[in-house]
């Protein structure tokens, strides 16, 4: 019950502080005051609107830009294959406000595209408007997110049975029916994953509405921050907060349960009694017609009802898609494709290209303006050397950091640094810790295996704080932490466990997935041969985890690095770090220094990336 216990201190008791913030009037009475008047307040039901409108057209623009990628991954092959995959997904682990900085040297009003553009055709105002659009909002968010649909389709594209495709063939089967009784039942709950997922991230994104949005556009993320600290109105933040994890906690059941292989889908729905799942599926579809009705989400929202209504239709009966044993796809080699159907090959080389245009693009122009003068129209990198506090005198250079006004009265980019480095490194020891701790207990008990359903709600628990805002771990945080008076001086000891929170869900996942790879067989054998627990751990888990472990402290560090709206909402300047300096630089239109900062961000975050996926594929997850 260790993953239990560790969630419910970090991440449920600040939660439990937003939950009384909500229901508990100034003296003492329990309330449903600050909710319904949050939910009735016209401002908010027009962010609520516009939360739910760009996030369900977000998911549906990425996936529909992300499919055909899977679908090419997954059936053809050529050099270089998994080293592109790779590298399309590198977008999807850097710091949102990094994104945000790339789009915005790109497309921004001074962008390049957008220098180009007035140069060439002679125009007096910028062709391409990112700020305060909500297009711009909707380009960043499926940048972000396309990398989630090209692992999660390609995937379960590539696990397809291909026994049941040849059938289909022999039979002569229609493209449209092989594709919609073979094919489509196979990667179905892939792709509902993949849109559920994307869903969840643009719910709850907060540094990219924050930056492009402006007054006009705002998510409940950003509305939460500004009535906290702007209107001290702490009984509608926490209102809002609870209405958002609602949507949250129930969206991330389905994306468990879609993303869980197809037999123990089976084992948990067949666990079920059919008129709880009746109840549960009621309940979705019902509470989503009222929130269509009550906030009056435009059209679109249908779409989401009638995929959730086609998921939970799924949920009650569990057809099996199995012939015997499942073959592995070997895939077309391109080249085959060329000579077989050119124009079509015209088509996948083209849609390549254009995707890695778009997802790697912004990430190269960052580090062109972190050494690109566009004043001198030079190269330097004095910027990079003051920046960093290095100074040339006449006998050589010395170290002598300058406080930046924009970063904060005495703060320097060197304490950024430093800050981010020792809540990384701090977030990487105890994620580890606790993560391997959890995940040993319960795989030592079968816990998950003799109860599927507390199995589930074990799993909901530890994902639950990788989708829960980090606007609302911040609101709890603080209100946690002011109820105990922590001093100025510890004022470290919240963001710290706000990155811990995001960090520890990645390594018990990833600690899990290795575990998978366990002979139990070995450990009982070692029982029988009176080995200590301890023992086995050290001579037979803890050799095969070792690479998941390694993979997901490596992730943690990474996260910890790209943190960005749980330590803007509660971080003092002393405890600026390096992703809340990117945004002040942007906001003051200095996009050298933001860029030199986020490049270092960028090696960061690639560096740690590429070593998870060295050291294994299975390590990763979304």
């Amino acid at each position: 019950m260790i993953p239990i216990l560790v969630s419910f201190f970090f991440f449920f008791i600040p939660l439990l502080f937003v939950l009384i913030d909500a229901v508990l009037s100034d003296s003492g009475n329990i309330t449903s005051e600050f909710i319904i008047e949050a939910l009735l307040n016209p401002l908010n039901l027009h962010f609520i609107r516009f939360t739910l409108n760009q996030a369900i057209i977000s998911a549906i623009i990425t996936v529909i830009l992300g499919l055909p990628g899977a679908y090419i991954f997954a059936k053809y092959r050529f050099t270089g294959d998994r080293i592109l995959k790779t590298i399309l997904t590198i977008p999807f682990v850097l710091p949102p406000i990094v994104v945000v900085l790339g789009f915005v040297l790109l497309i921004g009003p001074n962008g390049i595209l957008n220098s180009v553009l007035m140069t060439s055709f002679h125009l007096e105002n910028p062709p391409i408007q990112l700020y305060k659009t909500f297009e711009g909002i909707i380009l960043v968010h499926a940048f972000y997110n396309i990398p989630i649909v090209l692992h999660l389709v390609s995937s379960a594209w590539k696990q397809a049975n291909v026994d049941m495709e040849e059938v289909a063939i022999t039979l002569g089967s229609r493209k449209f029916h092989f594709f919609r009784y073979v094919t489509f039942p196979q990667i179905s709950s892939a792709i509902f994953a993949s849109g559920i997922l994307t869903f969840l991230y643009c719910f709850t994104s907060f540094a990219v509405v924050l930056s492009l949005g402006g007054i006009q556009y705002k998510t409940l993320e950003v509305q939460i921050y500004s009535l906290f600290h702007y209107r001290y109105d702490y009984h509608q933040a926490a209102a809002l907060a609870l209405f958002q994890l609602l949507i949250t906690s129930v969206l991330i059941i389905l994306y468990l349960y879609f993303s869980e292989p197809v037999l123990k889908r089976e084992k948990f729905t067949t666990f079920l009694p059919s008129i709880l799942r009746r109840v549960l599926q009621c309940l979705v579809i019902g509470g989503t017609i009222l929130m269509f009705l009550y906030f009056r989400v435009e059209i679109l929202l249908i779409l989401l009802l009638g995929l959730i209504g086609v998921s939970f239709w799924k949920f009650g009966r569990t057809t099996p898609l199995t012939i015997g044993e499942i073959r592995e796809r070997s895939g077309e080699k391109l080249g085959e494709l060329f000579a077989r159907n050119k124009i079509y090959f015209s088509m996948v080389i083209i849609y390549l290209l254009s995707l890695t245009i778009f997802l790697l693009l912004p990430i190269l122009i960052i580090f062109i303006s972190a050494f690109y003068d566009r004043i001198t129209n030079s190269w330097n990198i004095d910027a990079f050397f003051h920046l960093l506090g290095l100074r040339s005198i006449e006998k050589g250079i010395i170290w002598a950091p300058e406080s930046i006004p924009a970063l904060g009265a005495g703060t320097t980019a060197i304490n950024l640094i430093f800050n981010s480095l020792a809540f990384a490194l701090i977030t990487l020891v105890l994620s580890t810790f606790f993560g391997v701790l959890s995940i040993y207990m319960i795989r030592r008990s079968d816990f998950l295996g003799r109860h599927p359903v507390m199995g589930l709600l074990l799993s909901w628990s530890l994902v639950l704080p990788l989708v829960t805002s980090s606007i609302t771990i911040g609101l709890g945080m603080l209100r946690a932490f002011g109820f105990i008076r922590i001093s100025s001086q510890d004022a470290w000891i919240p963001i710290i466990l706000a990155h811990l929170i995001a960090a520890y869900p990645f390594v018990s996942r990833s600690v899990s997935t290795a575990y998978n790879k366990i002979d139990f067989g070995l450990i009982e054998m070692g029982k029988t041969l009176g080995a200590s627990r301890w023992h086995i751990f050290r001579n037979i888990e803890l050799p095969i985890i070792s690479s998941g472990i390694l993979a997901g402290a490596t992730f943690a560090l990474a996260i910890s690095f790209g943190e960005f709206g749980a330590t803007y909402f509660i971080a003092r300047s002393e405890f600026t770090t390096m992703t809340i300096g990117i945004y002040k630089f942007l906001s003051l239109r200095q996009l050298q220094n933001s860029s030199i900062m986020a490049s270092i961000l960028i090696l960061v975050c690639s560096i740690a990336f590429l070593l998870v996926q060295k050291l294994g594929e299975d390590e990763f997850h979304f």
